[in-house]
């Protein structure tokens, strides 16, 4: 945006708008001294125009040369992104293909990210990105589950709200790839993912941990709702009917991530959860926590190092 506006001048309005399912669009930044008149007086006559495939609408609105064309969105959110702009000068059509170079090297750049962000197959953020950003995954807010069984308030762990962490697992997915071909299995990794991204919310983070296995982490207030959202995915793949192979099941394990966990405990855990539950029948969702207070599974213990009686701390400066 800073390119655009310093590209048509001070006396130009520049704005980045977001629009989502519903067709609502939202100013989110912008630069210019009269842009909020511009976004409410001149904008909203084309914006409805502007093309998905990126090619520029220009109109001119009472006295002002304005345009606006749709950026490249990240697969990683479900909003469109609109760049709009408007200035007085009357030979703004001069700048519109450096307009459109700038938007095709923004582009460039969200695909490049995008790439190193997510799984070639299913689009599904990778491992690699869980692994970098566990931190900050835990952050993330929940919102838009299609139901009241599960708590579609917008939360976050500050606000007291739960991070929940689950694997899920298909059933007898090797069965799969030996009996129909690795393209079918393909393709039930390929749903899978579709699936996951149709039941889950916008805000959950969804990964592809390799193989047949995958990764959910969501915000809820208790274990009974967390549960009731990884039960949803599990009833929805086994009420999908795949091509060829008919039914797939999945099993799930998860657990409550705290803000002290590293990935390989918290992972570890609902891998826990995730053998119990395959390990008795298979296409079932199972808690960590529960399983632990129910005598099902041990609860793995801190392991200290031992410590020489003998041992002469001084000898090491000695």
């Amino acid at each position: 945006m800073r390119a655009v506006a310093v590209l048509l001048g001070d006396g130009a309005d520049v704005g980045i708008l977001s629009r989502d399912a519903q067709g609502e669009t939202v100013l989110r930044v912008f630069s210019g001294v009269t842009i909020m008149n511009s976004a409410v007086f001149l904008w909203p006559e084309f914006l409805q125009d502007v093309r998905s495939d990126g090619k520029l609408v220009t109109r001119c609105i009472r006295g002002r040369n304005c345009g606006a064309l749709m950026l490249q969105s990240s697969e990683l959110g479900s909003e469109q992104t609109i760049l709009a702009y408007d200035v007085n000068q009357l030979d703004a059509a001069e700048h519109a293909e450096e307009i459109a170079s700038l938007a095709r090297m923004y582009s460039n750049q969200i695909k490049l990210l995008d790439y190193s962000e997510l799984d070639s197959l299913t689009r599904l953020l990778n491992r690699k990105t869980f692994d970098e950003t566990f931190d900050r995954l835990l952050t993330v807010s929940s919102t838009d589950m299609p139901d009241d069984d599960f708590d579609d308030r917008r939360s976050s762990p500050d606000m007291g709200s739960q991070a929940w962490l689950c694997v899920v697992d298909v059933d007898h997915f090797k069965r799969v790839n030996d009996s129909f071909g690795h393209l079918f299995g393909d393709e039930v990794l390929l749903r899978m993912g579709k699936l996951m991204r149709k039941t889950f919310r916008g805000a959950d983070r969804l990964f592809r941990f390799g193989g047949e296995e995958f990764v959910v982490i969501l915000n809820a207030e208790t274990e009974a709702l967390a549960s009731t959202g990884f039960n949803r995915f599990r009833e929805s793949v086994e009420s999908h009917e795949f091509p060829q192979v008919g039914k797939v099941t999945c099993s799930i394990g998860f657990t409550a991530v705290s803000n002290i966990d590293v990935p390989t405990d918290v992972v570890g855990r609902a891998d826990e959860a995730l053998y119990y539950a395959k390990e008795h029948g298979r296409n079932q969702v199972c808690c960590y926590e529960s399983l632990v207070a129910a005598g099902a599974i041990a609860k793995a213990k801190a392991v200290e190092a031992a410590v020489d009686e003998d041992f002469d701390i001084d000898a090491l400066f000695g």
